[in-house]
C-alpha cells in the first residue's frame, strides 16, 4: 500500500481514538475526521476504492499503544524536519477532533497528553 494512503489512513484512526476519547464518538466529531478524508481526496487526487479503504478505518476502535506505535514507525522514514511538522499538523487535528463538540473532557487531556509524550520529533 502507498506510503500516503498508510499516513491517512494513520491519520484517520487517530482522529477516531480521539474523537471516542470522552466515551462518545458524536457526529461533529465524525463529520470533521470524514471532511479530513474529503480533503485528503481532493488534494492527493486519491480513487475512491482508496478513499472507501480510509473511510473503512473510522468504522473500527482502536488503542492508543497500537497507534502511538504506528505513529512513530511512520516517523522514522521522514528527515527530522518532516518529524517536527508532522507531529505538529498531528497534533493539531487531535485538538481540533478533541474540541469540536465544545465539551471539555479530563480522559481525552489524559489521553492527549500520553500521546504527546510517546510521540516526538
Amino acid at each position: 500500500m502507498d506510503q500516503k494512503v498508510k499516513f491517512a489512513k494513520l491519520v484517520a484512526k487517530i482522529g477516531v481514538y480521539f474523537g471516542a476519547a470522552d466515551g462518545n464518538y458524536d457526529d461533529k466529531e465524525r463529520a470533521f475526521v470524514n471532511l479530513f478524508i474529503g480533503f485528503l481526496k481532493t488534494q492527493s487526487g486519491m480513487t475512491e476504492d482508496v478513499e472507501n479503504i480510509i473511510r473503512e478505518t473510522t468504522n473500527e476502535k482502536y488503542k492508543l499503544d497500537d497507534l502511538v506505535a504506528e505513529t512513530n514507525d511512520a516517523l522514522k522514514h521522514l528527515s527530522a524536519e518532516e518529524r517536527k511538522g508532522t507531529i505538529e499538523s498531528i497534533n493539531s487535528f487531535i485538538e481540533t477532533v478533541i474540541g469540536i463538540d465544545g465539551k471539555k473532557c479530563t480522559n481525552e487531556e489524559i489521553e492527549y497528553n500520553h500521546w504527546k509524550e510517546a510521540v516526538k520529533a
